[in-house]
């Protein structure tokens, strides 16, 4: 197995010093729901994951802790950063949706070998894993959730979302599957608990290349993308699930 060199660290540490970075909420059970002000604005929860497999370091993580406290238009970001585990992450998310009734939720997550933002368009009920999670478990053919539907659709605006990514000039597409690992899992799990509790929650997944640094580092002939870009357009993301939640948002 190739490990990522030490200084892979240090790279991405000089990329974020150039960006703000505010706290992070990274355990649900942890911080007391007053550490946001739940109750005086509406909540756009904003997820990423630990690093996984050979990488030791995950922009998705990173984007979660750039964004948390963020706002746009009249809502607030509240970020976390999910398990890579087949049963935890599922079940942080649960916690999330009950501690801050979110308005909506995005969830972020690492897809080597994409070249844009892919905006998830539906989540499978199958959990299929090309590598053992982080807590060593493989799942082969198994569903997310047993005697459920077959697939939900994400919930969030697309078509209003990648016409803004365009414009701002932010690579991104539609995309038709979310793969088997835990970011279809996550997205399903996460549609299921919205349709079957009825709540009025906008839902959807952007997956994200690797950085310049993660494919450096691996000596990979696989396209990558800096963490300032992945920034822009997921903040273009929020912008407009803003503004569909409310459309006299001002940013």
């Amino acid at each position: 197995m190739n490990r990522v060199p030490p200084n892979l660290g240090e790279t991405l540490e000089r990329a974020i010093t150039e960006l703000e970075r505010p706290v992070i909420r990274t355990d649900p059970e942890a911080a007391p729901a007053e550490a946001i002000p739940l109750a005086a604005e509406p909540v756009i929860l904003v997820t990423g994951y630990e690093p996984f497999g050979e990488h030791e370091v995950n922009p998705s993580q990173e984007l979660a802790k750039l964004l948390d406290g963020r706002r746009f238009g009249n809502c607030a970001v509240a970020a976390a950063v999910l398990p890579v585990h087949h049963r935890e992450a599922s079940r942080h998310v649960s916690l999330l949706l009950g501690e801050m009734a979110p308005v909506a939720v995005v969830h972020l997550g690492l897809a080597e070998g994409r070249a844009r933002l892919a905006l998830e368009r539906v989540a499978l009920n199958v959990m299929d894993y090309r590598i053992p999670d982080n807590a060593g478990y493989r799942a082969e053919g198994e569903p997310c959730v047993p005697e459920g539907p077959a697939a939900y659709f994400a919930s969030l605006p697309l078509p209003e979302i990648l016409a803004a990514l365009t414009a701002e000039g932010v690579p991104a597409y539609v995309s038709n599957t979310a793969g088997t690992f835990l970011c279809n899992q996550t997205l399903y799990r996460t549609l299921h608990e919205v349709a079957t509790r009825e709540l009025t929650v906008r839902a959807g997944f952007v997956h994200l290349p690797l950085l310049p640094a993660m494919v450096a580092a691996r000596n990979l002939d696989l396209p990558s993308m800096d963490l300032p870009l992945m920034l822009r357009g997921v903040e273009m993301v929020l912008r407009i699930v803003a503004e569909t939640i409310d459309p006299a948002a001002d940013t």
